[in-house]
């Protein structure tokens, strides 16, 4: 949805009929693969329309892999890296470079622009480049970053309340663009390069390829290299299978040790820094399995149909980021630390230990036999890990099903509740047919992943939430009065402009209540930090423009307590109802 030049926005279908489409992608690969469902959408949308995508020269090599894509535009910055093209270190040089970019990209006339990177830098420049059709992150006149989508508003407070967020980065990006990605999957460009194995290795037909990616823009984020290398000796010595160890060229030595370190050397080869992206598509394709940390080669190979088995640790968490297509298995430690907040460096990264070389082994050997995925027996409730399956559920939305049935909490709760008001918010669509339907498929999923026999602790426990979103609402509807009494007087022109300032000063007061009870509360917290962020994006001198802004922010924070609180009760009274009747059936039996 776009956002116009008086900083406003809409809801629902595009105003206009897009023909030129920029989108920024100026992050690493992976974000590049997670932004295929939404160009692939933009393509159904406006199929005349070029589509042209916007990266950085580190991953220029990757925009082949993307469907969809008519040109690219590469911002290349490194070349400021070597002295000899910057011999006087002249910041000037640097300018000048982007200016002539910048006004390249004017000159073409795109009319609608996706700003998908979230830094500072493009936001600023979506600001010069004056489209004025803009989904995502830009700057206003005074240079502050905006988010002008309900979607993209959302992306900026999730991680504040990732505990509570059950939607993929995909499917918020492709929201945001007016995609809607049900039954969607990331998907890439197949390479047609024909691959010679016999000049990097050898392999005979009966042997199970199973690839390695152990590095990871992070070194938090990796699984320990002695437990690769014993899954790999596991795998190799179990299912007679060949390792691939895959990397770029800074990961040889990482790929080099875990050869080292295991035992059966001959059955392992370490092709870290040796392929490139399209070697390395050809590779994953061979492969049956890939073990990986949180990485763009994860993407890369879910969307090739080799099956993930994935590794989120530290900051990773697998709610935001597991890879977007069915069938994969995704392993995380439940502890309460996991994932780490952003900008937290851990000193004992205990999440690492908890998943074992054997619950991999005895997933990939369950998987081979059955073609599904079945808990590894050593993993149980006392097991501290989370495994999941990536599924498309009842309504076709991607999730993670949870395989390790723990008794269901207050945290549960509140992130399904959540997951249904947001999908109904945030597109500004109400569709009263489908809540029954949404409310039973959810409780059915909650049944049958979750041991839902506290239940009436819960509802126990929800009353008192009940109570603080009750007071939200009241905060709210004083907020709503008190900007319609600025509206009544300067629209009237007979406002008393102390009468005003003083009514603006007990708004700001109700806004530090609502912020208040948020951050006292990490259960509401999402609807205040929401609320603050629409808030955020409203500038200009007009008071009575930015006092009916306000009021609606108003009645969207009231109506979404109200929202929350009925998918709560009504989440309850399903999986009440339901354990009552198990009850029943087993006392009559």
């Amino acid at each position: 949805n776009p956002v116009f030049d008086d900083g406003s926005s809409c809801k629902g279908e595009y105003l206009i009929m897009a023909e030129n489409i920029l989108i920024l992608s100026m992050t690493r690969m992976g974000d590049m693969i997670q932004t295929t469902p939404l160009i692939s959408g933009l393509k159904e949308k406006y199929p005349t329309a070029k589509i042209t995508l916007l990266v950085t020269s580190d991953f220029a090599s990757a925009v082949p892999l993307i469907p969809d894509v008519d040109e690219s535009i590469i911002l290349n910055l490194r070349q400021f890296d070597k002295q000899e093209n910057w011999e006087d270190l002249s910041w000037v040089k640097i300018y000048r470079y982007l200016e002539k970019s910048v006004e390249d990209i004017k000159s073409r006339n795109f009319d609608l622009l996706v700003n998908l990177s979230h830094s500072k830098f493009s936001a600023l420049m979506v600001r010069y480049l004056g489209i004025k059709n803009i989904v995502g992150f830009y700057c206003n006149d005074f240079g502050n970053r905006m988010t002008g989508h309900p979607w993209m508003q959302y992306f900026s407070v999730e991680v504040f309340n990732r505990k509570y967020n059950e939607f993929n980065l995909v499917e918020i990006f492709s929201r945001s663009g007016g995609v809607d990605v049900r039954g969607r999957a990331i998907e890439v460009v197949r390479s047609q390069n024909q691959l010679s194995v016999d000049t990097l290795m050898s392999f005979g037909e009966e042997d199970i390829l199973i690839g390695f990616q152990a590095g990871s823009s992070l070194e938090d984020r990796r699984w320990p290299l002695r437990s690769f290398a014993n899954l790999a000796d596991m795998l190799i010595e179990n299912l007679n299978a060949r390792i691939v160890i895959f990397g770029v060229e800074s990961e040889n030595e990482v790929a080099e040790e875990i050869k080292n370190s295991a035992k059966n050397k001959d059955r392992i080869s370490n092709l870290a820094g040796k392929t490139n992206l399209s070697e390395l598509s050809r590779w994953l394709e061979k492969c049956k399995y890939l073990v990986t940390n949180d990485t763009g080669t994860m993407h890369l190979a879910a969307a090739l149909g080799t099956k993930i088995v994935g590794l989120f640790f530290a900051h990773a968490h697998p709610y935001e980021t597991a890879p977007f297509s069915p069938g994969h298995l995704i392993f995380q430690a439940r502890i309460s630390c996991a994932p780490c907040s952003y900008g937290v460096h851990c000193n004992n990264i205990v999440c690492i230990d908890k998943v074992r070389p054997q619950h991999l082994l005895s997933a990939i050997e369950n998987h081979i036999k059955t073609k599904t995925w079945i808990l590894p027996e050593q993993i149980t409730q006392d097991s501290e890990l989370n495994v999941f399956e990536t599924v498309f559920d009842f309504d076709m939305n991607f999730k993670l099903r949870p395989l390790v049935r723990v008794g269901l909490d207050m945290d549960d709760m509140f992130r399904a509740a959540y997951t249904l008001l947001w999908r109904e918010s945030l597109e500004g669509k109400k569709d009263a047919g489908k809540f029954e339907f949404r409310i039973n498929g959810v409780c059915e999923d909650l049944t049958r992943d979750y041991d839902c026999s506290a239940i009436k602790s819960i509802e126990e426990q929800l009353r008192k939430k009940y109570l603080i979103l009750e007071g939200i609402t009241k905060l709210g509807n004083s907020g709503k009065r008190m900007c319609g009494n600025i509206i009544r007087g300067v629209s009237g022109g007979n406002g008393n402009s102390n009468k005003i300032a003083q009514f603006g000063e007990d708004i700001s007061c109700i806004d530090g209540k609502i912020e208040v009870l948020g951050l006292s509360n990490p259960e509401v917290r999402p609807l205040a930090d929401m609320f603050s962020k629409r808030k955020e994006n409203l500038v200009g001198n007009n008071v009575c423009f930015l006092a009916i802004e306000t009021r609606k922010s108003y009645i969207d924070l009231i109506n979404e307590c109200e929202k929350l609180k009925k998918n709560l009760k009504s989440c309850v009274k399903k999986l009440s109802d339901s354990r009552s009747g198990i009850v029943n059936q087993a006392v009559s039996i």
